[in-house]
């Protein structure tokens, strides 16, 4: 059971305090597809360096797939 902690020791939570705080952990694990998902794009797109954009006029093949990695991670939000 969960409970605040006063001066005076620990005060049980009541039973809206508990639904409350039930639901707000339900929002949060609710969230993570969304959380994991834009983690990944910060990480992918953080790969894509000047030296990286650099090789594209080269080759585009790296891109593309960096891309497509993305754009799998944005069908996710």
């Amino acid at each position: 059971m969960r409970h605040h902690m006063t001066v005076d020791g620990a005060i049980p939570f009541t039973a809206q305090e508990e639904t409350a705080r039930d639901a707000e952990e339900k929002k949060w694990a609710d969230g993570e597809v969304v959380r994991n998902a834009m983690a990944e794009i910060q990480r992918l797109e953080a790969q894509i360096t000047i030296r990286r954009l650099r090789e594209a006029y080269k080759d585009s093949t790296w891109m593309d797939k960096q891309d497509a990695l993305i754009k799998t991670q944005r069908d996710k939000l």
